[in-house]
């Protein structure tokens, strides 16, 4: 398959006594769990403000259509336009919302698999000591 190297930002949140060690590890570029399951996705990475955005805009879609001002296949691409969106910019919100919890960013690493990222930056973290 593809050799190809990922880019994680790692996020972690400071409290009183240093840093807090339980980093967060997110993906630069498109996220594929967030196009497929948008609204479980956004719910699952407490993204509230983007879940009831997409929820009132399902529904006003839902209304246009029952309404007869789009059609099936024009929902459809607006959905799927949906879906596109979310994947190309959930990474961004989510480390949007990291940020408005606290979390600051402490390292960039990259790796062939999420794995060989965090074993890099464990193996950077030990070295700096």
């Amino acid at each position: 398959m593809f050799n190809r190297m990922r880019i994680y930002t790692v996020h972690v949140k400071p409290d009183d006594k240093g840093i807090n060690f339980k980093p967060v590890f997110v993906k630069e570029g498109f996220t594929w769990p967030g196009f497929v399951f948008v609204l479980l996705w956004a719910l699952y990475h407490r993204l509230w403000l983007p879940a009831i955005l997409l929820v009132v805009a399902e529904f006003l879609m839902v209304l246009l259509t029952q309404a007869h001002l789009l059609t099936h296949f024009s929902m459809l691409a607006i959905h799927f336009g949906f879906h596109l969106f979310v994947g190309y910019q959930g990474n961004d919100w989510l480390r949007n919302s990291l940020k408005r919890r606290g979390y600051i960013v402490s390292d960039i690493t990259a790796g062939h698999s999420f794995l060989h990222a965090v074993q890099r930056y464990l193996e950077r973290l030990v070295a700096v000591g």
